[in-house]
Protein backbone atom coordinates (compact mmCIF):
# COMPACT_ATOMS: atom_id res chain seq x y z
CA UNK A 1 0.00 0.00 0.00
CA UNK A 2 2.75 2.44 0.96
CA UNK A 3 4.62 1.91 -2.30
CA UNK A 4 1.38 2.51 -4.26
CA UNK A 5 0.80 5.79 -2.42
CA UNK A 6 4.39 6.75 -3.02
CA UNK A 7 3.95 6.15 -6.74
CA UNK A 8 0.74 8.18 -6.98
CA UNK A 9 2.46 11.20 -5.40
CA UNK A 10 5.19 11.01 -8.00
CA UNK A 11 2.68 10.97 -10.84
CA UNK A 12 1.39 14.43 -9.91
CA UNK A 13 3.40 17.19 -11.56
CA UNK A 14 2.78 19.79 -8.81
CA UNK A 15 2.55 19.51 -5.04
CA UNK A 16 0.67 22.70 -4.06
CA UNK A 17 -1.41 25.09 -6.17
CA UNK A 18 -3.34 28.09 -4.88
CA UNK A 19 -6.37 28.66 -7.13
CA UNK A 20 -8.13 32.04 -6.89
CA UNK A 21 -11.39 31.96 -8.85
CA UNK A 22 -15.06 32.86 -8.55
CA UNK A 23 -16.83 29.62 -9.46
CA UNK A 24 -13.73 27.46 -8.97
CA UNK A 25 -15.11 23.95 -9.50
CA UNK A 26 -14.32 23.53 -13.21
CA UNK A 27 -10.69 24.65 -12.73
CA UNK A 28 -10.22 22.53 -9.62
CA UNK A 29 -11.51 19.41 -11.40
CA UNK A 30 -8.95 19.85 -14.17
CA UNK A 31 -6.09 20.67 -11.80
CA UNK A 32 -6.77 17.58 -9.70
CA UNK A 33 -5.42 15.40 -12.50
CA UNK A 34 -1.86 16.62 -11.94
CA UNK A 35 -1.80 18.57 -8.65
CA UNK A 36 -1.51 16.90 -5.27
CA UNK A 37 -2.93 19.70 -3.05
CA UNK A 38 -5.28 22.37 -4.42
CA UNK A 39 -6.04 25.29 -2.10
CA UNK A 40 -8.81 27.49 -3.45
CA UNK A 41 -10.28 30.87 -2.61
CA UNK A 42 -13.67 31.57 -4.15
CA UNK A 43 -15.50 34.71 -2.98
CA UNK A 44 -18.82 33.14 -3.98
CA UNK A 45 -18.41 30.18 -1.66
CA UNK A 46 -15.94 31.20 1.09
CA UNK A 47 -17.40 32.76 4.23
CA UNK A 48 -14.02 33.72 5.64
CA UNK A 49 -13.46 36.58 3.16
CA UNK A 50 -9.78 35.86 2.68
CA UNK A 51 -9.52 38.49 -0.05
CA UNK A 52 -11.09 41.33 1.96
CA UNK A 53 -7.70 42.71 2.96
CA UNK A 54 -4.02 41.97 2.56
CA UNK A 55 -3.84 40.97 6.24
CA UNK A 56 -6.59 38.36 5.95
CA UNK A 57 -4.94 37.00 2.80
CA UNK A 58 -1.55 36.81 4.55
CA UNK A 59 -3.17 34.92 7.42
CA UNK A 60 -4.63 32.43 4.97
CA UNK A 61 -1.19 31.92 3.36
CA UNK A 62 0.46 31.54 6.77
CA UNK A 63 -2.12 29.07 8.09
CA UNK A 64 -1.71 26.91 5.00
CA UNK A 65 2.09 27.34 5.05
CA UNK A 66 1.98 28.05 1.31
CA UNK A 67 5.20 30.05 1.00
CA UNK A 68 7.32 27.34 2.60
CA UNK A 69 5.51 24.74 0.50
CA UNK A 70 6.47 26.73 -2.63
CA UNK A 71 2.90 26.79 -3.88
CA UNK A 72 2.26 28.07 -7.40
CA UNK A 73 -0.70 30.36 -8.14
CA UNK A 74 -3.42 30.05 -10.78
CA UNK A 75 -5.69 33.05 -11.12
CA UNK A 76 -9.08 33.51 -12.76
CA UNK A 77 -10.97 36.20 -10.81
CA UNK A 78 -11.52 37.73 -7.38
CA UNK A 79 -8.57 40.16 -7.14
CA UNK A 80 -10.09 43.01 -9.15
CA UNK A 81 -8.87 46.28 -7.62
CA UNK A 82 -6.84 44.50 -4.90
CA UNK A 83 -3.45 45.81 -5.96
CA UNK A 84 -1.78 45.13 -2.60
CA UNK A 85 -2.72 41.43 -2.71
CA UNK A 86 -1.69 41.20 -6.38
CA UNK A 87 1.72 42.68 -5.55
CA UNK A 88 2.16 40.39 -2.53
CA UNK A 89 1.43 37.35 -4.71
CA UNK A 90 3.87 38.54 -7.38
CA UNK A 91 6.59 39.03 -4.76
CA UNK A 92 6.13 35.66 -3.08
CA UNK A 93 4.81 33.14 -5.62
CA UNK A 94 5.22 31.89 -9.16
CA UNK A 95 2.05 32.76 -11.08
CA UNK A 96 1.01 30.85 -14.20
CA UNK A 97 -0.04 33.06 -17.12
CA UNK A 98 0.27 36.85 -17.20
CA UNK A 99 1.85 38.56 -14.14
CA UNK A 100 -1.03 39.96 -12.04
CA UNK A 101 0.57 43.40 -11.91
CA UNK A 102 0.35 43.64 -15.72
CA UNK A 103 -3.40 43.05 -15.87
CA UNK A 104 -4.32 46.73 -15.70
CA UNK A 105 -2.02 47.70 -18.55
CA UNK A 106 -3.42 44.96 -20.78
CA UNK A 107 -7.11 45.03 -19.88
CA UNK A 108 -7.58 48.80 -19.44
CA UNK A 109 -8.61 49.92 -22.93
CA UNK A 110 -7.78 53.53 -21.94
CA UNK A 111 -4.13 52.51 -22.07
CA UNK A 112 -4.18 50.66 -25.38
CA UNK A 113 -1.47 51.67 -27.83
CA UNK A 114 -3.09 53.39 -30.83
CA UNK A 115 -0.83 51.50 -33.22
CA UNK A 116 -2.77 48.34 -32.27
CA UNK A 117 -6.03 49.80 -33.59
CA UNK A 118 -5.95 49.09 -37.32
CA UNK A 119 -7.65 47.01 -40.02
CA UNK A 120 -11.21 47.37 -38.76
CA UNK A 121 -10.17 46.95 -35.10
CA UNK A 122 -11.61 49.76 -32.95
CA UNK A 123 -12.47 50.43 -29.33
CA UNK A 124 -15.66 52.21 -28.23
CA UNK A 125 -15.17 55.88 -27.41
CA UNK A 126 -14.17 56.38 -23.79
CA UNK A 127 -14.65 59.50 -21.67
CA UNK A 128 -14.60 60.63 -18.05
CA UNK A 129 -18.05 62.18 -18.26
CA UNK A 130 -21.43 60.56 -18.67
CA UNK A 131 -23.84 61.02 -21.56
CA UNK A 132 -26.97 59.08 -22.44
CA UNK A 133 -25.12 56.91 -24.98
CA UNK A 134 -22.58 55.69 -22.41
CA UNK A 135 -22.12 52.72 -20.11
CA UNK A 136 -20.33 53.14 -16.82
CA UNK A 137 -17.50 50.66 -16.26
CA UNK A 138 -15.48 50.30 -13.10
CA UNK A 139 -11.75 50.02 -13.64
CA UNK A 140 -11.69 46.58 -12.05
CA UNK A 141 -14.89 45.05 -13.36
CA UNK A 142 -15.27 41.30 -13.87
CA UNK A 143 -18.25 39.29 -15.06
CA UNK A 144 -20.27 42.39 -15.85
CA UNK A 145 -20.63 43.34 -12.18
CA UNK A 146 -18.96 46.74 -12.58
CA UNK A 147 -20.77 47.59 -15.81
CA UNK A 148 -24.01 49.51 -16.15
CA UNK A 149 -25.54 52.81 -15.19
CA UNK A 150 -23.52 53.94 -12.18
CA UNK A 151 -22.93 57.62 -12.92
CA UNK A 152 -21.86 58.74 -9.44
CA UNK A 153 -18.91 56.55 -8.49
CA UNK A 154 -15.41 57.98 -8.71
CA UNK A 155 -13.99 54.61 -9.78
CA UNK A 156 -15.66 54.49 -13.20
CA UNK A 157 -15.09 55.58 -16.75
CA UNK A 158 -17.71 55.82 -19.49
CA UNK A 159 -17.65 53.74 -22.63
CA UNK A 160 -19.91 54.44 -25.58
CA UNK A 161 -22.67 51.84 -25.67
CA UNK A 162 -22.43 49.58 -28.75
CA UNK A 163 -25.68 47.79 -29.62
CA UNK A 164 -25.91 44.21 -30.83
CA UNK A 165 -24.67 40.81 -29.82
CA UNK A 166 -21.49 40.28 -27.82
CA UNK A 167 -18.94 37.77 -29.08
CA UNK A 168 -15.64 36.52 -27.76
CA UNK A 169 -12.63 34.65 -29.04
CA UNK A 170 -10.74 32.29 -26.73
CA UNK A 171 -7.14 31.23 -27.33
CA UNK A 172 -3.96 29.97 -25.70
CA UNK A 173 -1.18 32.52 -26.20
CA UNK A 174 2.49 31.72 -26.44
CA UNK A 175 4.80 34.26 -28.09
CA UNK A 176 3.16 35.39 -31.34
CA UNK A 177 1.73 32.00 -32.27
CA UNK A 178 -1.60 31.68 -30.44
CA UNK A 179 -3.68 28.50 -30.59
CA UNK A 180 -7.28 29.48 -31.35
CA UNK A 181 -9.80 27.53 -29.25
CA UNK A 182 -12.93 29.02 -30.82
CA UNK A 183 -15.45 31.84 -31.10
CA UNK A 184 -18.37 32.30 -28.72
CA UNK A 185 -21.49 34.33 -28.22
CA UNK A 186 -21.91 35.73 -24.71
CA UNK A 187 -25.15 36.21 -22.79
CA UNK A 188 -26.33 38.53 -20.04
CA UNK A 189 -29.07 38.18 -17.43
CA UNK A 190 -32.49 39.44 -18.53
CA UNK A 191 -34.20 42.32 -16.73
CA UNK A 192 -31.76 42.86 -13.87
CA UNK A 193 -31.89 46.56 -13.03
CA UNK A 194 -29.02 46.45 -10.50
CA UNK A 195 -26.65 44.62 -12.84
CA UNK A 196 -27.94 45.03 -16.41
CA UNK A 197 -24.80 43.47 -17.92
CA UNK A 198 -24.31 40.58 -15.52
CA UNK A 199 -22.51 37.80 -17.40
CA UNK A 200 -24.83 34.80 -17.70
CA UNK A 201 -22.87 32.40 -19.87
CA UNK A 202 -21.98 31.71 -23.47
CA UNK A 203 -22.04 29.22 -26.32
CA UNK A 204 -19.59 28.08 -28.99
CA UNK A 205 -20.58 29.39 -32.43
CA UNK A 206 -19.49 29.02 -36.06
CA UNK A 207 -18.03 32.46 -36.58
CA UNK A 208 -17.45 32.33 -40.32
CA UNK A 209 -18.00 36.02 -40.94
CA UNK A 210 -15.63 38.05 -43.16
CA UNK A 211 -14.35 39.65 -39.94
CA UNK A 212 -12.85 36.38 -38.76
CA UNK A 213 -9.51 36.96 -40.51
CA UNK A 214 -9.14 40.47 -39.07
CA UNK A 215 -9.64 39.13 -35.55
CA UNK A 216 -7.18 36.27 -36.03
CA UNK A 217 -4.53 38.71 -37.32
CA UNK A 218 -5.15 41.02 -34.37
CA UNK A 219 -4.80 38.17 -31.86
CA UNK A 220 -1.31 37.49 -33.24
CA UNK A 221 -0.42 41.20 -33.09
CA UNK A 222 -1.43 41.74 -29.47
CA UNK A 223 -0.01 38.40 -28.30
CA UNK A 224 3.37 39.59 -29.53
CA UNK A 225 2.93 43.20 -28.32
CA UNK A 226 2.03 42.23 -24.75
CA UNK A 227 4.01 38.94 -24.62
CA UNK A 228 0.75 37.20 -23.75
CA UNK A 229 0.90 33.68 -22.35
CA UNK A 230 -1.75 31.16 -21.31
CA UNK A 231 -5.54 31.28 -21.59
CA UNK A 232 -6.89 34.59 -22.96
CA UNK A 233 -10.29 35.75 -24.14
CA UNK A 234 -11.34 38.94 -25.90
CA UNK A 235 -14.93 40.25 -25.97
CA UNK A 236 -16.07 42.23 -28.99
CA UNK A 237 -19.04 43.41 -31.04
CA UNK A 238 -19.53 43.96 -34.76
CA UNK A 239 -20.75 47.50 -35.46
CA UNK A 240 -20.61 49.70 -38.58
CA UNK A 241 -18.38 47.15 -40.33
CA UNK A 242 -15.80 47.27 -37.56
CA UNK A 243 -14.77 44.96 -34.71
CA UNK A 244 -15.29 46.95 -31.50
CA UNK A 245 -13.12 45.52 -28.72
CA UNK A 246 -14.96 45.59 -25.37
CA UNK A 247 -12.65 43.67 -23.04
CA UNK A 248 -9.31 41.91 -23.05
CA UNK A 249 -9.25 39.21 -20.34
CA UNK A 250 -5.63 38.06 -19.87
CA UNK A 251 -6.62 35.20 -17.53
CA UNK A 252 -8.81 32.16 -17.14
CA UNK A 253 -12.43 33.20 -17.66
CA UNK A 254 -15.93 31.82 -18.11
CA UNK A 255 -15.38 30.49 -21.64
CA UNK A 256 -12.87 28.01 -20.17
CA UNK A 257 -15.95 25.95 -19.21
CA UNK A 258 -16.72 25.49 -22.91
CA UNK A 259 -13.27 24.51 -24.05
CA UNK A 260 -12.31 22.12 -21.28
CA UNK A 261 -15.12 19.95 -22.64
CA UNK A 262 -13.90 20.29 -26.21
CA UNK A 263 -10.13 19.84 -25.73
CA UNK A 264 -7.92 17.52 -23.71
CA UNK A 265 -5.37 18.97 -21.24
CA UNK A 266 -6.60 22.56 -21.52
CA UNK A 267 -5.44 23.53 -18.02
CA UNK A 268 -2.00 22.03 -18.60
CA UNK A 269 -1.75 24.09 -21.81
CA UNK A 270 -2.67 27.24 -19.89
CA UNK A 271 0.18 26.53 -17.47
CA UNK A 272 2.67 25.40 -20.11
CA UNK A 273 1.59 26.94 -23.44
CA UNK A 274 3.07 25.86 -26.74
CA UNK A 275 2.04 22.21 -26.78
CA UNK A 276 -0.47 20.57 -29.09
CA UNK A 277 -4.13 20.57 -28.10
CA UNK A 278 -6.07 17.41 -28.89
CA UNK A 279 -9.80 17.64 -29.55
CA UNK A 280 -11.89 15.30 -27.41
CA UNK A 281 -15.30 16.28 -28.84
CA UNK A 282 -16.67 17.95 -31.96
CA UNK A 283 -19.87 18.88 -30.12
CA UNK A 284 -20.93 22.47 -29.43
CA UNK A 285 -20.98 23.53 -25.79
CA UNK A 286 -22.68 26.16 -23.67
CA UNK A 287 -22.80 27.16 -20.03
CA UNK A 288 -25.54 29.25 -18.41
CA UNK A 289 -25.14 30.84 -14.97
CA UNK A 290 -28.40 31.09 -13.05
CA UNK A 291 -28.71 34.03 -10.62
CA UNK A 292 -31.15 34.43 -7.72
CA UNK A 293 -34.03 36.78 -8.51
CA UNK A 294 -34.68 37.19 -4.78
CA UNK A 295 -33.03 35.93 -1.58
CA UNK A 296 -33.67 32.19 -1.47
CA UNK A 297 -33.01 29.03 0.50
CA UNK A 298 -31.92 26.10 -1.67
CA UNK A 299 -34.36 23.19 -1.42
CA UNK A 300 -33.93 19.57 -2.43
CA UNK A 301 -35.79 19.93 -5.75
CA UNK A 302 -32.57 21.49 -7.09
CA UNK A 303 -31.00 18.02 -7.24
CA UNK A 304 -33.37 17.13 -10.10
CA UNK A 305 -31.48 19.56 -12.39
CA UNK A 306 -28.87 17.45 -14.19
CA UNK A 307 -25.45 18.27 -15.70
CA UNK A 308 -24.66 21.26 -13.52
CA UNK A 309 -21.62 22.61 -11.71
CA UNK A 310 -20.99 25.07 -8.85
CA UNK A 311 -24.00 23.44 -7.16
CA UNK A 312 -25.08 24.93 -3.81
CA UNK A 313 -25.88 22.85 -0.72
CA UNK A 314 -29.47 22.07 0.28
CA UNK A 315 -30.46 24.65 2.89
CA UNK A 316 -27.88 27.19 1.72
CA UNK A 317 -29.04 30.82 1.66
CA UNK A 318 -28.32 32.63 -1.61
CA UNK A 319 -28.72 36.39 -1.75
CA UNK A 320 -30.51 38.22 -4.57
CA UNK A 321 -28.34 38.66 -7.69
CA UNK A 322 -25.79 36.06 -6.57
CA UNK A 323 -25.09 32.96 -8.71
CA UNK A 324 -26.98 29.79 -7.80
CA UNK A 325 -25.44 27.22 -10.16
CA UNK A 326 -24.19 26.69 -13.70
CA UNK A 327 -25.97 24.64 -16.36
CA UNK A 328 -23.66 22.68 -18.69
CA UNK A 329 -25.21 22.15 -22.12
CA UNK A 330 -24.10 20.40 -25.30
CA UNK A 331 -25.46 19.53 -28.75
CA UNK A 332 -24.15 18.34 -32.11
CA UNK A 333 -24.55 21.70 -33.87
CA UNK A 334 -25.11 25.38 -33.16
CA UNK A 335 -28.83 25.38 -33.97
CA UNK A 336 -29.61 22.40 -31.72
CA UNK A 337 -27.45 23.88 -28.97
CA UNK A 338 -29.58 27.02 -28.93
CA UNK A 339 -32.79 24.99 -28.67
CA UNK A 340 -31.30 22.95 -25.82
CA UNK A 341 -30.19 26.12 -23.98
CA UNK A 342 -33.74 27.47 -24.08
CA UNK A 343 -35.20 24.16 -22.92
CA UNK A 344 -32.76 23.84 -20.00
CA UNK A 345 -33.32 27.42 -18.79
CA UNK A 346 -37.11 27.10 -18.90
CA UNK A 347 -37.06 23.81 -16.98
CA UNK A 348 -34.68 25.25 -14.33
CA UNK A 349 -36.87 28.34 -13.88
CA UNK A 350 -39.77 26.06 -12.93
CA UNK A 351 -37.70 24.73 -10.02
CA UNK A 352 -35.76 27.76 -8.77
CA UNK A 353 -36.48 31.48 -8.53
CA UNK A 354 -33.83 32.65 -10.99
CA UNK A 355 -33.54 35.28 -13.69
CA UNK A 356 -34.08 34.38 -17.31
CA UNK A 357 -31.14 34.75 -19.73
CA UNK A 358 -31.15 37.20 -22.64
CA UNK A 359 -30.04 35.05 -25.54
CA UNK A 360 -30.30 37.45 -28.51
CA UNK A 361 -29.29 34.67 -30.83
CA UNK A 362 -28.71 35.06 -34.55
CA UNK A 363 -28.34 32.25 -37.05
CA UNK A 364 -25.43 32.64 -39.45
Amino acid sequence: LISKMHLSLHKKAYRDILLIANGHEVYKNDLSKFVQNIHHIDIYSDDEHYLNSLDSFKNYIKNKNLIDREAKVIYASGLEGKKDIQQYIENNFDVFGIPLTQFDDISNLNKINNTLLKDKIKIPEISDTFNYKSLSKSYNSSGGIGVGNNIFSSNVYFQKFIPGKTFSISFIASNSNPVILGFNQLFVVENNTNYPFLHAGGMIIDFDQPYRGYMLDWIRTISKHYSLTGYISIDFKIFSNNLEILDINPRLSGSYRLYTRKYKNLMFNHMKPGGMLDIKSNDYFSYIILYAKNDLVVDKRISSIKDVSDTPNIGQVIKKDMPIMTLNIRANNQHNLYKEIKRRIISAMKIIDCYNTQLDYEQY
